[in-house]
Order: structure tokens, then C-alpha cells, then sequence
């Protein structure tokens, strides 16, 4: 295994694998860092590219995690060896595994996105904590959801807390970034049934046919979702609320519906 090794932490590359744990420096350089052998795996088993392998040897403690460095080499991947002390500072993590892989952005597009047939989509507008957006493509992704379109967003979707929530599936699930009015005139356009969660609904979603080309519509947990969807021809739904709670958390809340299209159009 021929690789470079670092040890100073005052390297160039240390000092910019300190600056990819900001969201500014992740959008300026178009890259971000895959942390933790898990997370390596699923991205290795999706064809994510790599660009560069840090590791310690010290750090890796797991089967899984020298499988995943071998994996990059046989992949041609750049491994850098890093001291304990240069990772641990470059990590984003407490007491991290020893893997640290540079990879790009994936920039997909409404134009660029393959929809199966009947479509099923979920639409996730201006929601904000990292471990929501990771929880949401969980979700999706255990749903069978075909594509997730962030709308507006305020949260990096390359947020490390965002991709460890989701399990892996941020590696699996398509993706795309866009804003909310492009997105309602692109379902509009493609003729897909779009379904929006609202505490203010009088339809229950159990009463709400969601078989056929179906985009769930869910929005922030404090604002709800905004007037560019609550004002177009969508309908609204919501779930039966029981006690003093009168709201739940975002990917609870998807998940409910999106399970509910499941039952509806597996019968």
C-alpha cells in the first residue's frame, strides 16, 4: 500500500479538512467529508466517487473499517496516512474511527431526475435541523420513496449530523436542491398528485386516496409550510391528534403518511 503520510498539523490539507466541517467552505469548494466506516461502506456501495482517503492506523479498530480502506485502494482512491493526533483534529466526531474520505458534491437536477412510474416523491421544504433531513431520507428510503426534493433549504444537506441520521440512505436516495415554486410548477407539469401535511387540514389521511403519482409535502416544524404551496391546488392533510401535543416531529410525521401511501398502494 503506497500512500503519503502527515504529521503536522499545520499541513495545508489538515488545515483544509478542518474548514470542510463548515457548511460555507462544504458550498465553496463543491465537497464535503464522509466520516466513520459505516458511512464509507454505504457510499462505497452506492459508487459515491472518493476523491481522498485519510486514515489512521492506529484508529481503526473494526473488520469493517480496514475492508473499507482496502476497498478505496482497490478503487484507486488517494490514501493519506494521518498521525492520531492530525485526525483527531480534522474529525467531526468524539472518539472518531479513523476514516476521513473527501468526496464531491452531487449536483442533480429537476431536468436530470429519472421518475419510476407511478411517481412517489417526497417534498421537504425549509426544514432546518441537520438530524431531521437526515431522518427524512431514512425514512424515504425504508418507504421506497423515488427522489426527495429539498425546497429553500436553510440547513446543509451535507451536514455531517445529516448523514449519519439518515442511515446511509443520503448515499442511496436521489436527491435535488431547488426552490419551492420551481418545484410545484415541475409536479405540476408532470402531473403528480401533491399531498401536504398541515395541522390545519380538515381531511384526515386516512380518508385521502394516495395511490398514483403522489409528492408528500412536508415543511418546518415551527412555520409549517409556506404560502407558495398552501395557496396552489394541492390537497391538505392531516393526522388525528389525540391529547395536548398538537404537532410532531417533521420525519414522524412523513413517515405516518408516507407508510399510509405504502399500505394504499401495495393493496
Amino acid at each position: 500500500m503506497l500512500t503519503n503520510r502527515i504529521t503536522s498539523l499545520q499541513n495545508p490539507r489538515i488545515k483544509n479538512l478542518v474548514r470542510l466541517k463548515d457548511g460555507t467552505h462544504r458550498r465553496r469548494q463543491q465537497k464535503f467529508v464522509i466520516e466513520g466506516s459505516r458511512e464509507l461502506e454505504r457510499a462505497l456501495d452506492c459508487q459515491w466517487p472518493i476523491e481522498t482517503l485519510f486514515f489512521c492506523p492506529d484508529l481503526l479498530k473494526h473488520d469493517v473499517s480496514w475492508a473499507c480502506l482496502h476497498r478505496c485502494e482497490e478503487c484507486g482512491v488517494e490514501l493519506v496516512e494521518l498521525t492520531e493526533n492530525a485526525l483527531q483534529k480534522c474529525a467531526y466526531r468524539e472518539n472518531p474511527e479513523g476514516l476521513l474520505a473527501v468526496a464531491p458534491f452531487r449536483n442533480s437536477t429537476l431536468d436530470l431526475l429519472t421518475l419510476k412510474q407511478p411517481p412517489f416523491l417526497l417534498v421537504v421544504e425549509r426544514v432546518e435541523k441537520p438530524g431531521n433531513i437526515g431522518a427524512l431520507l431514512r425514512t424515504a428510503d425504508a418507504a421506497g420513496v423515488h427522489a426527495v426534493l429539498f425546497c429553500d433549504p436553510v440547513t446543509d444537506l451535507y451536514n455531517p449530523n445529516a448523514i449519519r441520521a439518515s442511515q446511509g440512505a443520503f448515499f442511496s436516495m436521489p436527491t435535488v436542491v431547488t426552490d419551492s415554486i420551481t418545484a410545484r410548477l415541475w409536479l405540476e407539469d408532470k402531473a403528480v398528485h401533491m399531498v401536504a401535511t398541515s395541522p390545519a387540514a380538515d381531511k384526515v389521511v386516512w380518508d385521502t386516496n394516495l395511490k398514483g403519482p403522489l409528492a408528500l409535502i412536508v415543511g418546518a416544524e415551527d412555520s409549517g409550510l409556506s404560502e407558495d404551496w398552501l395557496n396552489a391546488d394541492i390537497h391538505a392533510v392531516t393526522l388525528p391528534m389525540e391529547g395536548v401535543t398538537d404537532s410532531l416531529n417533521v420525519s414522524v410525521a412523513a413517515a405516518v403518511v408516507l407508510f399510509e401511501a405504502v399500505r394504499q398502494r401495495r393493496a
